[in-house]
């Protein structure tokens, strides 16, 4: 039997999406928990929990005659999934979502600022504590990418790590898979590499640098691909335009931010903000100012059951 104007009532529906809600329960810890109720008659249930990412760093301002690095991309966060019959499962589990990290600032002097790490991990566990015996996924956070410093050059933020079974006794009984995030894409002088998606979850690209004779770089592009096949291609902005966030979770891709395009003449871009899990975009340097990172995407819970 069908709801209010024929929507399904709540023991009807068979699928759930939880996103980060910003409400932080503390230093290092992702959202306030959200709980699931196991409908009435079904016969298995599936999660798929995904690690919030880092934000991508700001760039610096370009200076004549000096070679300026775009900003790196953030890490993606990892993901979890698990497939369980349902007598398994509790009837109710607890659920937080971790919460992206910020995008390092714009900048108007010759430092750049770094973005934030994906704050906590995802859980979705039988009890309302962040604690592995009593969690059927965790999903870790990715980092933030980094600026140069002490004449070092810049990475892209690292992929947030899997959890593996052996951190996970419950998620024995079901089937189970863990993988673990992408690098966020390495802020260059003047040239940067496209992210190509290893999943539908991705780093965050680079952005645009300038080299010492002047010449600049546009952003990574990022890549989503299913075998030979390109399904999505998020290009990044042109200069003097912030980069965009791309997710569609009805084909399951949620992009990295495009790392944004350096420019001599005008002010730097930033780089887009990630979705679900993916790592922010770097900033494009641009005269007077260096642009902003993109802020990483949130983690996400999905659960199906039937």
């Amino acid at each position: 039997m069908n709801g209010f104007q024929d929507l399904a009532s709540q023991q009807q529906q068979r699928f759930w999406v939880y996103t980060g809600d910003g409400v932080s329960k503390g230093a290092g810890l992702g959202s306030a928990y959200q709980t699931w109720i196991k409908p009435p008659g079904i016969s298995f249930v599936h999660i798929i929990a995904i690690g919030a990412a880092g934000g991508g760093s700001g760039a610096y301002i370009y200076q004549a005659g000096v070679a300026a690095r775009g900003g790196s991309g953030g890490g993606s966060g990892a993901m979890t999934s698990v497939f369980l019959p349902a007598y398994l499962v509790p009837d109710i589990l607890y659920i937080s979502v971790a919460v992206g990290g910020n995008g390092g600032a714009a900048s108007t002097s010759t430092s750049a600022n770094v973005g934030s790490n994906g704050i906590g991990a995802t859980y979705v566990a039988f009890y309302p504590v962040d604690t592995a015996g009593y969690a059927l996924c965790i999903a870790n956070a990715g980092n933030a990418g980094t600026v140069p410093a002490g004449g070092t050059g810049a990475t892209g933020g690292t992929a947030g790590a899997n959890v593996g079974s052996t951190s996970l006794p419950i998620s024995q009984i079901g089937l189970r898979n863990y993988l673990s995030g992408q690098a966020g894409g390495q802020g260059l002088a003047n040239s940067t590499t496209d992210i190509t998606a290893i999943y539908r979850i991705t780093g965050g690209g680079a952005g645009g640098g300038n080299s010492a004779g002047g010449a600049v770089a546009s952003g990574s592009s990022v890549l989503i691909s299913g075998g030979n096949t390109s399904i999505r291609t998020i290009a990044p902005s042109p200069a003097g335009i912030d980069g965009i966030k791309f997710e569609d979770l009805i084909q399951f891709i949620t992009a990295g931010g495009p790392g944004a395009s350096a420019s001599t003449t005008i002010t730097g871009s930033s780089g887009g903000g990630g979705g679900f899990g993916s790592g922010g975009g770097g900033g494009a340097v641009g005269l007077g100012r260096g642009g902003a990172g993109g802020k990483g995407g949130n983690g996400l819970v999905i659960i199906t059951c039937g």
